[in-house]
Order: structure tokens, then C-alpha cells, then sequence
């Protein structure tokens, strides 16, 4: 899947950038204006394209009309390929019909993308998922060249979970379905549940600020901030910066910490001196450092670390027991997957346990360190969608599960154009996607343990593989 970053790249490249002409030639039947939509998951972008003969400009039209110039044009008959070297990117595709170009657009990973002639896209037929199966999950795995993957379904009292691979590319120890994997920002929805669930026992609300929670000695919150609710923080519209920058994360342990309350308040306060990034509730930044700052302000509330309000709150209750805090596993055992660096077609695994870089510093917690099987995953997920009302109030399942700033982002979940619930999670050495799919009564999950760009396409892949498989079931039934 082509991820947030990808488009971030594509705008912070087309900054600047302005669209000079390549040489002119003869008018070929590309000439014009095509639009189309680039759809990665849930983000989607509207591109442009304006041809002239050899002259061609990539316009992103969602992020301030950036003009990209086509570096190389290679027009033939009725195939065009075009390379965008500023941003890394390129697109190969044929005329099907007088009003579509149909290809692939390459930046990182590659996506089908339709041009159609004008200024108003039109989406590619949605493609025919196979549902998910040994074969399938096996040959999405190859061919990402991926170590490892699980992928999950379940509806009902069915569910399927199927493992394939090796823990680690150097043991080729193979992976079970109860192996233990790495969701990464897939803990946001935990750390908003875990919200939810100390806002029904009446310890905050929603509308608590930071202010009130961390604004003492006076002073130490800084103005722009100290009216960000917690509403605004897990929403990413609070105005915060989305990380620290790197200089700052060498101030910050990657190993356990018997209490990390002293190193997650320091990250809290540390990203409340950040410059905003605009004012309070205007702008969408998905930001790691609003879902640490909530966490900051559960501990500072009930004075106890994240960790244990997360497990008495929300694993325990839901019968989560294999879920745990940054990577699975044991020093210099094979006992769980390892996470893997990409190195070309290549994987490197990191090794659990202390004085390893396998994962996001400790103080990171709330945003994206929590590792589970993925059976536990599915009655995470399936808790979402039956809503039980012995967990939390019917109206505070509706409060994670909205949109609360007219835009698309609920509290730790994406709401597609379908209605489906999505989120994704990675910290550069796994890559994991979660769907909730309210209308059909069923749940997904998939995760690898890698995250390069082929494996998170296939991932993308396989959920929709894996949601396949969990309706088909019902028919069976």
C-alpha cells in the first residue's frame, strides 16, 4: 500500500517546483487534460495531468495544485510512460478508450490509476478480490518477498486464521496462527478505547484539556495548546507536530521500563514546546505525539503508567492474554516473529529483547507498541463491531467510531468511503492493517513482519482478501 508518507513526499517535492517544457512535438492523441483518482487504503489523492506533445505536467490537485514536471516522456502509438524524478515516481499506461488512459503510478509502490479525459476522475472498476486462502496468502507472500504473514477473518462464531512463512528470514522457523505480531499504530483505537472506557467510570471526558490535566506548575503547557481537548488530541486536530524530531528520540529508551510515566510525561511536554502546525481544530496532521500526550494525561489522572490502565482496561476485559508492549519475543530465541529491515529484495531480521533498536522508544506507548496473536486481534475487532454494552456505553462506541471534525478520521479509526473502519500500523520493521465492516458483520486483519512498500500492497491485498473470505462464509453458512 502506498502510505501517508508517499504523498507526503509527493507534495514536499512539488514545493518549489515549477513546470518547465520539455521539448514540443506533434499533437498525439494523449494531448489534453486527464484526471484521475490515486487510491492507497484509506487516502486518496486527485492527480492531473496536463499533456502537450513531449510536455507534460503532473498536477496534485488536493495538495494546493502542485505542479510536477514529467522528467521523461516516451510516447508510442498508444502507450505512455512518464518519469517524475523530483518526486521518484512514474506512470506507465495505454489509451483503452478515447476518455481513459489505464496504467500503473509508481512511487515507492505501484497502484492502478485511471486518467480520464477532463477535469473529473473516474475511479477504476473495483477489482475482483480472491478470497483469502493458503494458496493466495502464500503467493502475496513470495511474491513481496516477505519473511512472514498471518491474516485473519472472522463473522460470526466462523473465523479462519492462516500463518505462512518463516519467524525470521534466518532461521526459517516457520510462523503459527498464534504467533504474536507487531500492529503499531493499530494501538491508537486501544488508547482511545482505554479513553472511553475511564471517561465512562467518570475520571475525564472527552472535553478535558490539556491544559486542565498537565497545565501545572502554571505555565508549563504552552498557550496554543492548552485548550486541545481530548477530543481534539485523538482526532490529530490538536495542532501538534506529528513526532519529535530525530535529535530528541536519543533522550529516550527503546527497552522496558518497570514505569515509564517519567519518560512519556517528559515526551508530552517536549511536543507541547513544538511550533503548531495551525490553529486548534483547523488542520488534519496525523500525529504520534497527540496519542502520547493523551496517554500522558490518563497517567497523570489515575497515577498509574498507560501499560497497566491498557491491560486492566481493555486486554484483560476483552481476554486479550497475548497481548504485550514492543516487539514479540525473546533475546536470541526464535519463540516469535522478528521484525525485519529491507534491504532490496532482501531482509534483515532485529533481535528482541533490551539494547536492540527493534522498536519506537518506550514513551511512544499510546500511538503504536502493542504486539498480540491474531486470534486476540479479532476479539479486539469484533468487540468494535458488537459494540457489548458491559464494555462501554452505546454512546461511547458511537463517540470512537465518529468523525468529529468533518473530515474522515474518528478516534484511532479511518471511516472509508464504504463505511468500512480502517487503520494501518508499522514501525519500519512490521506492517499491519485492521477493517471493521459494519454493513456485512465481519472483521480482517493481516500483518507482516516487514514493511516494505511490495509488502504493504500485499497486505493491502490480503485484507481485502481475507473481508472477502469472512463474507462468503455467511453465504455457506
Amino acid at each position: 500500500m502506498l502510505t501517508r508518507r508517499h504523498f507526503q513526499t509527493l507534495a514536499a517535492a512539488a514545493c518549489g517546483v515549477t513546470a518547465s517544457g520539455l521539448a514540443s512535438a506533434a499533437d498525439t492523441p494523449f494531448d489534453g487534460i486527464w484526471t484521475g483518482l490515486l487510491s492507497a487504503g484509506a487516502v486518496r489523492l486527485t492527480l492531473r495531468l496536463e499533456i502537450r506533445g513531449q510536455t507534460v505536467t503532473l498536477i496534485s490537485v488536493d495538495q494546493g495544485n502542485a505542479r510536477i514536471p514529467a522528467t521523461s516522456v516516451d510516447i508510442e502509438d498508444e502507450h505512455i510512460k512518464l518519469s517524475f524524478k523530483s518526486i521518484k515516481a512514474s506512470f506507465s499506461g495505454a489509451l483503452t478508450s478515447e476518455r481513459h488512459i489505464d496504467g500503473t503510478f509508481t512511487q515507492g509502490a505501484p497502484l492502478p490509476l485511471r486518467f480520464t479525459k477532463g477535469d473529473k476522475a473516474e475511479a477504476l472498476p473495483p477489482p475482483v478480490v480472491a478470497p483469502l486462502t493458503r494458496e493466495v496468502l502464500n503467493d502475496k507472500r513470495l511474491a513481496a518477498y516477505t519473511p512472514g504473514m498471518v491474516a485473519a477473518w472472522a463473522s460470526g462464531f466462523a473465523s479462519d486464521v492462516l500463518a505462512d512463512g518463516a519467524r525470521s528470514s534466518g532461521d526459517e522457523i516457520s510462523v503459527q496462527p498464534q504467533d504474536q505480531w507487531h500492529w503499531g499504530s493499530i494501538t491508537k483505537s486501544m488508547t482511545a478505547t482505554l479513553c472511553g472506557r475511564l471517561i465512562d467510570k467518570g475520571v475525564l471526558s472527552w472535553s478535558t484539556t490539556v491544559g486542565d490535566v498537565l497545565g501545572k506548575p502554571d505555565g508549563r503547557v504552552p498557550e496554543p495548546f492548552r485548550q486541545a481537548s481530548l477530543l481534539h488530541l485523538l482526532s490529530h486536530k490538536a495542532g501538534l507536530q506529528a513526532n519529535l524530531d530525530l535529535m530528541n528520540f536519543v533522550f529516550f529508551t527503546r527497552d522496558a521500563l518497570t514505569d515509564p510515566r517519567e519518560e512519556r510525561l517528559k515526551w508530552a511536554l517536549t511536543a507541547l514546546k513544538q511550533k503548531p502546525v495551525g490553529p486548534l481544530g483547523a488542520q488534519h496532521l496525523y500525529s504520534n505525539n497527540g496519542y502520547i500526550i493523551a496517554g500522558a494525561m490518563l497517567e497523570v489522572l489515575t497515577n498509574k503508567p498507560w501499560e497497566a490502565l491498557i491491560e486492566a482496561e481493555v486486554f484483560t476485559p476483552l481476554g486479550l492474554k497475548s497481548a504485550g508492549f514492543g516487539a514479540p519475543g525473546h533475546f536470541r530465541q526464535s519463540d516469535q516473529p522478528l521484525g525485519h529491515l529491507v534491504q532490496g529484495h532482501n531482509r534483515k531480521p532485529v533481535e528482541a529483547g533490551p539494547g536492540v533498536s527493534n522498536d519506537n522508544p518506550v514513551a511512544l506507548g499510546p500511538a503504536g507498541r502493542v504486539h498480540m496473536s491474531a486470534p486476540d486481534m479479532l476479539l479486539y475487532l469484533q468487540a468494535h463491531l458488537n459494540q457489548p454494552s458491559g464494555f462501554l456505553k452505546a454512546e461511547t462506541w458511537d463517540t470512537l467510531h465518529k468523525a468529529h471534525f468533518g473530515d474522515s478520521y474518528a478516534l484511532g479509526w479511518v471511516i472509508r468511503d464504504d463505511g468500512t473502519l480502517w487503520h494501518n500500523g508499522s514501525n519500519m520493521m512490521w506492517y499491519g492493517e485492521v477493517l471493521i465492516d459494519q454493513r456485512n458483520k465481519t472483521v480482517a486483519c493481516v500483518c507482516a513482519n516487514d514493511a516494505a512498500p511490495d509488502t504493504q500492497l500485499a497486505v493491502s491485498g490480503l485484507l481485502a482478501s481475507a473481508n472477502a473470505a469472512a463474507v462468503s462464509s455467511k453465504g455457506d453458512g
